[in-house]
């Protein structure tokens, strides 16, 4: 019995650790974290810490269970009936219990939060939108300096108007394809 106690707390020990430190750092946060996704992050915290405790002392408990040495008043053993009755129920509260804990972890996470910086570039692939060609002396592929002289969107080169860095002259995205020396 004693093997079973201590691999059952050095398998359920450190999730029990983690959550409790969460809980303590939660807490200790105080006016850092706005309100609400700090309570949030408590009841997640605290729902995966009941269910973590909870399955801790269903592993402990399974065995005395299924072996009958865990009898009632009455002499008689605990039976397999019973024993299916309490594992279902352990089965549905953990069935809910994780889920939920976590999906309030991850709401404390992405509520109250504000977007912050240049809004994201629309959707697509390579290459990037932009005017249509025009016929002429192919352009070259570093980005031109706008009227404010700060970089325009485009690719990042070390010497304005060449191939960007992590390029090589095979397989730059804009190199002519087919010819010799091509991978």
């Amino acid at each position: 019995m004693l093997g079973h106690l201590a691999t059952a707390l050095a398998t359920q020990a450190p999730t029990v650790l983690v959550l409790l430190v969460g809980l303590v750092l939660t807490v200790t946060a105080g006016r850092r974290l706005p309100r609400r996704p700090r309570l949030l992050a408590l009841f997640g915290l605290g729902v995966l810490l009941v269910s973590s405790v909870l399955t801790l002392a269903w592993v402990l408990l399974a065995p005395r269970l299924i072996d009958g040495s865990f009898g009632s008043s009455d002499g008689e053993d605990f039976g397999w009936r019973e024993f299916q009755l309490v594992n279902t129920a352990y089965s549905a509260v953990m069935a809910l219990a994780y889920p939920l804990g976590l999906g309030l972890v991850i709401a404390a996470v992405l509520t109250g939060r504000r977007a912050t910086g240049p809004a994201a570039a629309p959707a697509g692939g390579w290459p990037p939108a932009g005017p249509a060609p025009t016929p002429g002396p192919a352009p070259t592929p570093g980005p031109a300096p706008t009227a404010a002289g700060q970089p325009a969107p485009g690719w990042p080169t070390a010497v304005p108007g060449h191939a960007p860095t992590q390029w090589d002259g095979l397989t730059r995205p804009d190199a002519p394809t087919g010819g010799a020396g091509q991978r």
